[in-house]
């Protein structure tokens, strides 16, 4: 059986090297492929399958079923010659950003109680009325990696706002205020939200990192959680800005106490009600899937962001695992969903 795994990196990476055996295991042998490796014209492709411990570069039919990463939707024709004839992971189709993710939320009865206040931030009069609905609020781009180019706004009085970013906060008078984020939004696209304060004890801002991938079965489980503090961050929480990880039990127990248990299952009942629903709204069936919540003082929970391509560094061992027992449960079902194979 040949499962294709499609990264945008030329070179096998060390998730692949991983899934590769974890996937010879259960008589799977994965093909390591990038979306130049395709030839239409004689619908082959060449990639590299793991022999022993070393790559060996081969040339083939292009397999049924491709597990596509998100950052190779860029090679769009590609994609769509692929999903004509192939079962893929993920086509791009119906994609939800920041922006529109919390505006789908709203109108769900569920899930609006986890949605945040966003709107698409053209001009700063935009900011300046969630400023005062608000007090305080977030300005960050709809499509941003790592947690950059956020930035947290408060207003002090009529005429002076401090501004947080990164590590440092400056005041700023209405004129300064204007000038500073009309020139930032103005070369990107960026939504404006209202802040939820969810900070550590020491004020630092902290979220939880769910990363959900499928089972054997075909069904959403979750992988791993894990707190992401920013240490001495003023907004972003991501561990690539010198942050620290903590283990969820733990810190919830330090910060919730007696609650800690109940603010655990409620993490876990949302982000499988909401890896269900995304998949709903993209009418599709999704492979893996990041979900980023903050929780304020009175336990509420919020999404901050739904990624589909969550990083896995992190958790090798439990996403190659499941990540290959869903590879069976695609095989079985390669025959019901009926793609024209190649002959």
């Amino acid at each position: 059986m040949l499962v294709g795994l499609m990264q945008p990196f030329r070179e096998p990476t060390p998730f692949a090297r991983n899934i590769s055996i974890q996937a010879k295991s259960k008589g799977i042998d994965i093909l390591y492929m990038h979306p130049s490796n395709i030839n239409e014209d004689d619908h082959t492709t060449s990639g590299m399958i793991l022999k022993g411990d070393h790559w060996e570069e081969i040339q083939t039919h292009i397999p049924n079923t491709i597990d596509v990463s998100a950052f190779c939707l860029k090679f769009r024709h590609t994609i769509e010659y692929l999903q004509k004839h192939a079962y893929l992971t993920e086509d791009g189709k119906n994609k939800i950003s920041k922006e529109s993710v919390q505006q789908i939320m709203e109108k769900d009865a569920y899930l609006q109680t986890y949605a945040i206040p966003t709107s698409r931030c053209k001009t700063f009069s935009v900011i300046r009325g969630f400023l005062f609905k608000y007090g305080e609020v977030v300005v960050k781009p709809i499509y941003s990696q790592l947690g950059q180019k956020i930035y947290k706004i408060s207003q002090i009085n009529k005429d002076e706002f401090m501004i947080g970013y990164q590590k440092s906060s400056q005041k700023m008078n209405l004129q300064e205020t204007f000038a500073y984020f009309q020139n930032i939004i103005s070369k990107d696209k960026f939504i404006v939200q209202k802040y939820i304060p969810s900070r550590t004890h020491l004020g630092d801002p902290f979220d939880c990192r769910v990363h959900l991938e499928k089972n054997k079965n075909g069904e959403w489980v979750i992988a791993k959680k894990y707190i992401r503090i920013g240490t001495g961050q003023q907004v972003a929480s991501n561990v690539q800005q010198e942050g620290n990880m903590f283990d969820v039990g733990m810190f919830l127990k330090l910060k919730f106490e007696n609650d800690a248990p109940a603010v655990d299952e409620h993490i876990n009942t949302f982000a499988l009600n909401a890896a269900n629903y995304t998949e709903n709204v993209r009418k599709r069936e999704l492979v893996t899937l990041g979900l980023d919540i903050g929780i304020d003082e009175n336990q509420n929970l919020f999404l901050f962001e739904a990624n589909s391509a969550p990083d896995t560094s992190l958790l090798q061992e439990e996403v190659t695992k499941l990540r290959t027992d869903y590879y069976t449960y695609l095989l079985e079902q390669t025959a019901e969903r009926a793609p024209k194979a190649f002959v």
